[in-house]
């Protein structure tokens, strides 16, 4: 069981860093900011959006990220130069739920924990990827859940979440998390 944790802690790593999502620290640990928009670059791969949620075939994906932003540059820098079938990206910082405007990704920042139904009112039917950082976050209705237990990440996914927002999920990433359903 041990071995199979290893593997997989490796492999969520690897999406993570997958995306030369930047440098270590002093004690060779990547700084949890860069891992996440590691995940996040890596997360447009993996996700398959329906047709129409892209206005023109060379419309950027953008990354939403709404509450205190906690990538400081780490986002900008991971997704610079950076393109996922033919797009390139695009941040969106939005200060709350009520300022939320069409992206694909919406990180959901810990600082709106309180206000997650606000948030999933928001975007509700729309075909947006919610994805957030507390233990709560997918069995409350988000899609991707990127938690970092002794400092490695384990990813949840809600696949009801994702299927709500018509968005299908490859089996690889599908593979390397926990499935969560959402709380009733």
């Amino acid at each position: 069981m041990a071995i199979l944790a290893r593997k997989l802690s490796a492999a969520i790593l690897a999406l993570a860093v997958g995306a030369g999502a930047g440098p270590q620290d002093q004690s060779g640990k990547m700084p949890e900011y860069v891992v996440k928009a590691g995940f996040l670059y890596n997360f447009a791969k993996y996700v398959d959006w329906p047709e129409g949620a892209f206005e023109k075939a060379d419309t950027p994906i953008a990354i939403g990220i709404v509450g205190k932003d906690p990538f400081g540059e780490a986002l900008e820098k991971t997704l610079k130069n950076k393109t996922v079938k033919d797009r390139p990206f695009t941040i969106l910082r939005f200060t709350g739920p009520a300022d939320i405007q069409r992206c694909h990704i919406l990180f959901v920042a810990r600082s709106e924990k309180e206000r997650m139904a606000e948030v999933f009112k928001k975007v509700d039917a729309l075909p947006v990827l919610t994805v957030g950082e507390e233990l709560g976050f997918c069995p409350a209705g988000g899609a991707i859940s990127i938690l970092i237990e002794k400092e490695k990440p384990r990813l949840e996914v809600n696949p009801d979440a994702a299927e709500t927002a018509k968005l299908t999920i490859n089996s690889k990433l599908l593979k390397v998390a926990t499935i969560v359903k959402t709380s009733k």
